[in-house]
């Protein structure tokens, strides 16, 4: 059952994103406990109202992506037990709306919020090496279907990202698609798309709006991507 949300989102405040700034320049303990109060109200309470406001606009537009706004929210806590970076705190706000399905391997929406670098992704994010592996099995039994998906993304303003490039060569099974016009594409352990947002997207109501539609775009990946998973 998702967890009851009263508040409804508003925009993360000027008070709210000046605490991000300001913490990325104070990342230390003796800083954070004295505003934590800040961060509950301005941050966290807003970005539980998000996910909430979201998931319920998800649904009416029947976009199978839902999230309990309690759990989808990521803690600002960084776990630095094998970290070298002993920052104790993130500088950014996350959450992930998964799939309704509650399959890890069916994709979801990623929502960062940080100042001047917030951006929202329909994400197929680090598959697991099983899922993976049908991915780039029905990639190369099918080239022409996974190209229909990115002229469709395409067509939607959107392109598949390929920042995060799993390997530098074909993964071993596949080496036969070098040099096919999706070779790119096998070497990835992501399938992600998003834009970026402006300090001002974030800062509005619409911003559920801006994230509803940045899934209604991405549905060509989405559907491909849950009838593999």
């Amino acid at each position: 059952m998702t967890a009851k949300v009263e508040q409804r989102f508003s925009g993360f405040s000027p008070a709210g994103l000046k605490f991000l700034r300001d913490l990325a320049k104070n990342n230390e303990r003796i800083w954070f406990v004295p505003r934590k109060h800040i961060y509950e109200t301005e941050l966290l309470q807003p970005l539980q109202a998000l996910v909430a406001d979201t998931a319920d606009a998800l649904r009416r537009a029947k976009v199978p992506i839902g999230a309990d706004p309690m759990r989808s929210t990521f803690r600002i806590y960084r776990d630095i037990r094998f970290s070298p970076d002993k920052r104790p705190y993130k500088t950014n706000l996350g959450a992930y709306l998964p799939s309704t399905s509650g399959d890890s391997g069916q994709g979801g929406l990623y929502i960062h919020i940080q100042p001047k670098q917030s951006f929202v992704a329909a994400a197929f994010y680090e598959l697991d090496k099983p899922v993976l592996l049908r991915w780039r099995t029905a990639m190369a039994k099918d080239p022409k279907r996974f190209q229909t998906m990115l002229r469709a993304l395409e067509r939607n303003g959107l392109k598949l990202s390929t920042e995060h490039e799993a390997l530098k060569r074909m993964p071993r099974g596949f080496e036969t698609n070098a040099g096919s016009p999706i070779e790119r594409y096998f070497r990835l352990g992501s399938f992600t798309v998003g834009e970026q947002l402006s300090d001002r997207d974030v800062s509005g109501k619409r911003l559920v709006e801006t994230i509803v539609a940045l899934a209604k775009r991405a549905k060509p990946l989405l559907e491909y991507g849950r009838t593999l998973g």
